[in-house]
């Protein structure tokens, strides 16, 4: 592009703050990878995708999961599994619930922004150098973890909210022996103030801020749970909407008018 007197400008816009522990930095990079890649006319599946956000990750070393990426990438909500060593192909298995059932979870779940920031990359590399060294308890918690995923899915496919609540609470209490400054005072206040609403909670992503997953007894404590966190005047957090998505990432072209529309709706300049 150079040489034929050109270039080639990225812009990109992210509606969520850094440090939020949704892994918004690795689907950024899967969205600009999928883009360039479409652009120069070559053939990227998923799972190639997947690996080459994660070489490029370790290449910036910014330090993110060999999973973040592919809860952008494959949709739905699923339970993605890899074997050890340095290629990691992921298995992705969907979890199996029918519209109803992924509704009733979508009434339940408060997801809420702390308003708090905190970045991984620090945590990632003690925790990774301490199961490198086989210190025991780190290398049992970890396993715990992987053990609470698979729980997890079929908790959430069966329905079972309490015991799913009750399966967040314990694996906030293992992010904790990995890290105690997982948690802090506003955490902790936060979490007190909701506890009356529901069967468990945790932080999203490695802890500190961020998003805070609240899975509440019934829609009415949902409901009763947004009010109660809107009036903690203390803290510049908020309830936010959202939704699973089923369709995955997809990449569209669009022409000059079709971006002015997108520009519109968001009040922003095209």
């Amino acid at each position: 592009l150079r040489r034929l007197g050109g270039g080639l400008e990225i812009c990109c816009r992210v509606q969520l703050p850094i440090g939020s522990g949704l892994g918004t930095s690795s689907i950024l990079a899967v969205t600009v990878v999928r883009a360039l890649a479409g652009l120069s006319g070559r053939d990227l599946d998923d799972h190639a995708l997947s690996e080459a956000v994660i070489q490029l990750e370790q290449h910036m070393t910014t330090g993110g999961g060999w999973q973040d990426q592919a809860g952008g990438i494959f949709p739905g909500a699923k339970l993605l599994i890899t074997g050890p060593g340095l290629h990691q192909r992921i298995r992705v298995q969907p979890v199996p619930w029918s519209e109803q059932r992924r509704d009733e979870f979508c009434a339940h779940m408060v997801l809420y922004n702390t308003g708090l920031q905190r970045m991984a990359k620090d945590l990632l590399r003690q925790v990774v150098s301490r199961y490198l060294a086989r210190e025991t308890a780190t290398v049992q918690v970890l396993h715990s973890i992987k053990t609470l995923a698979v729980e997890m899915s079929y908790a959430a496919a069966e329905g079972d909210w309490k015991h799913l609540g009750e399966l967040l609470d314990r694996h906030w209490k293992l992010n904790k022996v990995l890290d105690p400054n997982t948690a802090n005072a506003p955490i902790n206040a936060l979490l007190d103030r909701a506890r009356p609403f529901i069967y468990g909670a945790k932080l999203a992503g490695a802890g500190g801020g961020g998003f805070l997953m609240l899975l509440a007894r019934d829609p009415e404590a949902a409901a009763e749970l947004r009010v109660a966190l809107g009036q903690e005047a203390s803290h510049r957090g908020a309830a936010v909407p959202y939704r699973i998505a089923e369709d995955g990432l997809r990449v569209r072209t669009w022409d000059k008018a079709a971006m002015n529309d997108v520009a519109a709706e968001s009040g922003d300049p095209a």
